[in-house]
C-alpha cells in the first residue's frame, strides 16, 4: 500500500509539475492590421490602442517591413524570412502566394507549427495569405496549415461582408448583415472565445488575429460610417508632388492628381480611419477578456501591420509597393510582463523578426534558417548592439505599362491604383544609425525572380536627415564611395540566408 501511495503521489506530483511548466510560459497575442499606415497618422484615431497598448508598452519608432505588399510580407511574418528565401514574390499563386511551392517550402516552418511544438495552443483568426482556399491555390477550406489548434481563416483577400471562412476545415459563408457578418467583429468574437476556452485548459496560448482593416474596400461599421467626413487626407510635402527624378512609374507613369482623384483619396482616407475604429474595439475587448480571465499580466500583446500605405504622395493615389517610408514603415507596439510601460525605442524592428521573437519568448530555440532575429533584447533593454540597416525587396507582376496610367476608368469611375506595373522590381538598403538615416534603391527592368543584382536601369538615394519626405533623388550627387558600399551591401543582403542576414 505504501508503494502504491508513493506511486500515485508521484504521478500527481508529475501532473502538477507539467502544469506549472505550461502555466509559467507567457501567452502571446499578435494583432495584425492590413495596410495600416503610420506616417499618415492613422494610430491617432485609436484611443484604446493608445491607452491599452502604447501607454502600457513599448513603441517602436523604427519598425519596418522588408517587402511592402500583403502576401510576401505576411509570408515573412509567418516564416521569419526575407522574400528571396521564402519565395512568395507577389500576391498571385503563380508568384508563390499560398501556392504549392509555399506549402512545400514553408508550411512546416511557420510560427503556428513552431509554437505548437513549443507546447502552445495556437489559433489563427482572420486573413492568412491572399489566395488561401481559392481555386488557383490548389487547396480548399479543408486544408488547415500544420500547427494550428484552432483555424478560422478567411478565404481569399480582405473583405468586410460577403466572404467565406474555413472554420476548422468547414466552409462558413457570411453575407451582409452587420450584426452577424462584419468581419472585424466576427474575428473579435472568435478570438475572445478562444481566450476563454484556453484559460480553462491551463495551457499557454498563441493567437494570430489578422484584421481586414483598413484594406480596401475599407467598409466602415454602420456606427462609425461618416465619423471622419471632415478629415481630408494629410497634405504632406510629397502629396500631389510632381517628382521627375524617380523611377518611371512616378516620374513618367503618374499624372498630376485631378480634383476627382483628390476626392477619391480623401474618401478612401476617411473610410480607412473609420474601419480602424472597429479594430480599436477589438483591441479593447481582447485586453478586457485577458484581464477578466486573470492572464493579462502573463500575456504579451503585439500590434503590427503588414506594411504601410501612401495616399497622394508623389501623385500616387492609394497603394503601397514603393520603397519609401510611407510604404515600408509600420506600427509596432508591444506590451507584456517585464516591458516598461510608455516607452519608445529607436532600434530597428522588422517583419522577419516577429516569429523569432515569439519563439524566443516561448522558450523555443529559434531555427538557424530564419533571417530575422528575436526582439527580446530590445523589449527588455538588455543589449547595446543592434542592426543599423536592412534590405527591402519587391518583385513586379509583369503588367504592361498601358495598364498603369493612373486614370479614372469609365463607365463606373473606378480608380486605377498604381499597385503594380512592369519594371517596378527593386531592392533597397535602408540605414538608420548614429550617422546615417538614408535609403539606397536599385530598380530593375525585369519582374522575374531571382534578379541579377547590379543589372539596374535606375537608382535612387535619399538622406532622410535632410529630406524626411524623400522629395529629391540625390543619387547622382552622393558620395561615390558611400554609394559603392551601399551597392555591395545590397548585393550581400540579397544573397543572405539565415545567420548571414543578421
Amino acid at each position: 500500500m505504501g508503494v502504491a501511495i508513493m506511486w500515485i503521489t508521484g504521478v500527481v506530483y508529475l501532473f502538477i509539475l507539467v502544469n506549472v511548466v505550461y502555466s509559467s510560459k507567457p501567452n502571446i497575442v499578435y494583432i495584425l492590421t492590413d495596410d495600416q499606415d503610420i506616417k499618415l497618422n492613422s494610430l491617432d484615431v485609436q484611443p484604446k490602442v493608445k491607452s491599452m497598448l502604447i501607454d502600457e508598452g513599448l513603441f517602436f519608432d523604427n519598425a519596418f517591413v522588408t517587402t511592402p505588399v500583403c502576401c510576401p510580407s505576411r509570408s515573412s511574418i509567418l516564416t521569419g524570412k526575407y522574400t528571396h528565401n521564402h519565395q512568395t514574390y507577389e500576391n498571385k499563386p503563380e508568384r508563390g502566394c499560398n501556392a504549392p511551392s509555399w506549402r512545400q517550402l514553408n508550411e512546416k516552418k511557420t510560427v503556428g507549427y513552431y509554437m505548437s511544438m513549443a507546447g502552445y495552443k495556437t489559433g489563427l483568426f482572420g486573413k492568412y495569405l491572399n489566395n488561401y482556399a481559392l481555386p488557383d491555390s490548389g487547396v480548399n477550406v479543408t486544408h488547415i496549415p500544420p500547427g494550428w489548434s484552432k483555424w478560422f481563416g478567411l478565404v481569399g483577400n480582405s473583405r468586410f461582408y460577403d466572404y467565406s471562412v474555413s472554420n476548422d476545415g468547414k466552409r462558413e459563408n457570411h453575407g451582409d448583415d452587420y450584426e452577424k457578418d462584419y468581419f472585424t467583429d466576427v474575428i473579435k468574437r472568435e478570438a475572445v472565445q478562444f481566450i476563454k476556452d484556453s484559460t480553462q485548459e491551463n495551457k499557454p496560448f498563441f493567437m494570430y488575429i489578422g484584421t481586414p482593416a483598413p484594406h480596401r474596400p475599407a467598409t466602415p461599421a454602420p456606427q462609425y460610417n461618416h465619423t471622419f467626413d471632415n478629415h481630408p487626407a494629410p497634405k504632406t510635402p510629397s502629396y500631389n508632388y510632381n517628382s521627375t527624378d524617380k523611377h518611371w512609374i512616378i516620374s513618367k507613369g503618374t499624372p498630376p492628381m485631378s480634383d476627382t482623384t483628390k476626392m477619391i483619396v480623401d474618401t478612401l482616407y476617411q473610410d480607412r480611419l473609420e474601419t480602424l475604429l472597429s479594430v480599436d474595439d477589438l483591441v479593447g475587448e481582447v485586453v478586457a477578456t485577458l484581464q477578466t480571465a486573470g492572464v493579462l499580466d502573463n500575456t504579451y500583446i503585439f500590434y503590427n501591420s503588414d506594411h504601410g500605405y501612401h495616399l497622394g504622395q508623389f501623385n500616387q493615389q492609394g497603394e503601397k509597393r514603393q520603397p519609401y517610408d510611407e510604404d515600408i514603415r509600420v506600427p509596432l507596439i508591444v506590451r507584456g510582463p517585464g516591458i516598461n510601460s510608455g516607452k519608445k525605442t529607436n532600434r530597428i524592428a522588422l517583419n522577419i523578426d516577429i516569429t523569432p521573437t515569439f519563439l524566443d519568448l516561448a522558450g523555443f530555440t529559434v531555427p538557424e534558417d530564419m533571417d530575422g532575429v528575436s526582439l527580446k533584447p530590445v523589449l527588455f533593454n538588455t543589449t547595446n548592439m543592434w542592426r543599423d540597416d536592412f534590405m527591402v525587396e519587391y518583385y513586379g507582376a509583369g503588367n504592361t505599362p498601358s495598364g498603369c496610367t493612373g486614370e479614372i476608368h469609365p463607365p463606373h469611375g473606378q480608380q486605377v491604383f498604381l499597385h503594380d506595373c512592369h519594371n517596378n522590381t527593386f531592392i533597397a538598403v535602408r540605414t538608420i544609425s548614429d550617422k546615417y538615416n538614408n535609403i539606397y534603391a536599385e530598380f530593375y527592368s525585369t519582374d522575374a525572380a531571382p534578379i541579377a543584382v547590379g543589372n539596374t536601369y535606375f537608382q535612387e538615394y535619399y538622406d532622410l536627415n535632410t529630406d524626411y519626405w524623400e522629395l529629391k533623388n540625390t543619387y547622382n550627387s552622393a558620395d561615390n564611395a558611400m554609394i559603392q558600399q551601399l551597392k555591395e551591401r545590397a548585393n550581400k543582403l540579397y544573397h543572405c540566408q539565415g545567420q548571414s542576414c543578421h
